[in-house]
């Protein structure tokens, strides 16, 4: 079962329950009637039917909306602006942009059919004969949270035969897993086969292996992958050579040290297994470009990197229909309960300190006490609450990529019940923002090894294939704190670039498409001296293959950007997601504040163990490194929100960057 808690919409949920006085008098001429506005991917089109005195029907017929998000809009109140016989309906929370143009579109057809002013003002003298169903509160497992990590865990919980609860603060379900791509970093033997162990490629764990340790786990790890590298040579193996250990040697480094060695080890031991899980939970299968164009996602460090695609291996799906619809579907399937617009305020515990369950209100503000044996924490971090990134970081980036509820209130909930935070100043700014609305364009900008970035004078100033950080921080220091990733037609071919989503950019202004470079170069605005300088240097050097003489070297290059047409997507830095959260020692136990703070640098499991665990169970903060047990003999877990992956029976979650402490 699938219920909102309380309405999709303020009022829409139990909307076709809802009956309202017809006009006393004839007031539209009978018939259908079209309009179409512009929402958030392009075009909204809908036909409106009505009689004399009343809507009869409300279809939309054309959209592009994002599906799990903006699809819900669609969803939803079609049904509610006939219920309550008025275009002036409650919007879909999080989907204002979908929700504004429906509304509008129909005003427009109402205002065609003739309709007096009682079409267009809010009802409120309606009376509802819906009763409240009476809702589950009790299960095995509540699980805080419905974007992807949330939805892992419940499918988890089901298939082991556990009861679960979903509790998802919004209208609809996905998080920020919804406005991601999907894109994951997994091994897979099959694909890599394809590619060549390039000289460029060969530098790349050279580097990796040649670097001071920054602990003795570090320097095991170099030793084994040199040993396997030696290993590889001697098998007259051409293709890329890759293993668990050479991903966490390279985890590791991205996360500047301050993760810990056997949890990220953990982690990329399993990740083939986990991506290969999430393609057994829908229609959904990996995307494997031909030889050396096996991606490199932004900060992925190396090409390992997956796509999710349709059935067919090539078609272009959402992380939405892709993840989180076939893991409802699942969940819902099994018998459990999802709750949407449930907002999750206090954690609740017994006497002696057990947690034993979740307090939550509705969309009206009614409260609910959800209990079970154990409680997950999926609810992301804070990155959509600008008050509170202020508070731990005093950041200069004021745009997000985050789906609005990403706010934090259930970390506060946890510290309220006895937890204590760590590293919530670690907070990621991502490069492939858009500089209209912070929201992430990767997926319609070129490849980082096959793209340069420019600035507004036509200059490259920064690794593409580098960490996310140092290319954000050269994003800051540019003009305008914007620059351009360009590339041709031959990489919308490789990475399968959704038509769709790049026509909606062009026509919105997002990118820019021209037949030459030079007249790309005038249509961006970017200098043209410049410009055909770096690119005359740049093709040259993706040519050969070897990117030394570039002012600013490259680590993997890929191809030359001379197909025509050619793109400039203009990009800026936005905050991603916070990598902070609640303390922890190794066996992911929440600790309150009680005992001795140390600085997370410093932190050591041993010391972490002195501290005294109040009963909650936790991955912490968003886009760590360290897997978290499903185990429904325990209490809580805080999983993150971004970047999961999954084994059987166990979470696991990945990221390339800075983390915050020993235990990340």
């Amino acid at each position: 079962m699938i219920h909102p808690s309380e309405p999709v919409l303020s009022a829409a949920a139990a909307a076709v329950l809802l009956t309202f006085a017809a006009a006393s008098a004839a007031a539209m001429t009978p018939g259908v009637y079209s309009a179409a506005v512009p929402a958030r991917n392009g075009e909204l089109a809908v036909e409106v039917q009505v009689s004399a005195d009343r809507i009869e029907s409300v279809k939309v017929v054309r959209q592009q909306e994002t599906p799990g998000i903006g699809s819900l809009a669609v969803e939803a109140l079609p049904a509610a602006i006939v219920a309550q016989q008025t275009s002036s309906v409650d919007v879909v929370s999080g989907a204002t942009m979908t929700s504004n143009a429906i509304i509008k579109a129909v005003s427009e057809a109402l205002k065609q059919a003739g309709a007096d002013a009682s079409f267009f003002k809010k009802k409120t003298d309606a009376k509802s004969s819906d009763k409240a169903l009476p809702l589950e509160t009790q299960a095995d497992v509540i699980i805080v949270g419905g974007g992807g990590a949330g939805m892992v865990a419940a499918a988890t919980a089901v298939e082991r035969g556990a009861k679960v609860i979903v509790l998802e603060k919004m209208a609809m379900l996905g998080g920020n897993t919804a406005r991601s791509e999907g894109n994951m970093s997994a091994m897979d033997p099959n694909p890599e086969k394809l590619l060549d162990m390039t000289q460029a490629v060969r530098d790349i764990v050279t580097k990796y292996t040649s670097m001071k340790p920054c602990s003795k786990a570090v320097a095991d790890l170099q030793e084994t992958v040199k040993k396997q590298l030696a290993a590889h040579d001697a098998a007259g193996k051409k293709y890329i050579f890759d293993s668990p250990e050479l991903f966490a040697l390279q985890t590791i480094e991205g996360g500047d040290c301050h993760s810990d060695p056997k949890l990220v080890l953990t982690m990329t031991q399993n990740a083939t297994a986990a991506m290969n899980w999430l393609e057994s939970q829908s229609d959904m299968t990996w995307f494997h470009v031909p030889r050396h164009w096996i991606d490199v996602g932004i900060g992925g460090l190396y090409p390992r990197g997956q796509w999710p695609r349709q059935a067919d291996g090539k078609t272009p799906i959402s992380t939405y229909d892709a993840y989180i619809a076939p893991l409802a579907k699942k969940v819902k399937a099994a018998g459990s309960t999802i709750y949407t617009s449930m907002k999750v305020t206090e954690i609740e515990r017994d006497p002696s300190g057990r947690v034993t369950g979740v307090k939550a209100v509705d969309v009206k503000g009614a409260p609910h006490i959800f209990s079970g044996k154990n409680v997950i924490l999926a609810a992301g971090g804070y990155g959509a609450n600008l008050q509170m990134v202020k508070k731990y970081n005093n950041i200069s980036v004021i745009a997000t990529s985050n789906q609005p509820g990403t706010t934090g209130e259930v970390l506060e909930a946890a510290v309220k019940a006895g937890a204590a935070l760590e590293g919530m100043q670690w907070i990621q700014i991502h490069p492939h923002g858009n500089p209209k609305n912070g929201e992430l364009e990767s997926a319609i900008a070129g490849r980082p090894q096959d793209t340069p970035y420019v600035n507004k004078l036509g200059l490259r100033f920064v690794d593409e294939t580098g960490r996310r950080d140092e290319i954000s921080h050269g994003i800051l220091e540019q003009p305008g704190q914007v620059v351009y990733s360009i590339f041709d037609q031959e990489t919308i071919n490789q990475k399968k670039v959704r038509d769709d989503l790049m026509q909606i950019a062009l026509s919105h202004g997002y990118a820019y498409k021209a037949d030459t470079l030079e007249d790309l170069a005038k249509a961006a605005g970017i200098d043209e001296k410049g410009f055909a300088q770096t690119m005359k240097a740049y093709n040259a050097a993706a040519a050969a293959q070897d990117t030394k003489g570039l002012s600013v070297p490259k680590i993997l290059i890929g191809m030359p950007v001379t197909k025509a047409p050619f793109y400039a997507v203009p990009l800026t830095t936005t905050i991603h997601h916070t990598m902070g959260g609640l303390r922890i020692n190794e066996k992911t136990q929440v600790l309150d504040d009680k005992g001795n703070r140390r600085h997370p640098r410093r932190q050591s499991p041993r010391t972490q163990c002195a501290h005294r665990p109040i009963g909650l169970w936790t991955h912490r903060g968003s886009g760590s490194h360290s897997p978290s047990k499903l185990r429904l003999d325990t209490p809580i877990f805080l999983l993150s929100s971004k970047y999961f992956s999954m084994l059987r029976g166990q979470l696991y979650f990945r990221r390339w960057e800075k983390c915050c402490c020993d235990q990340c």
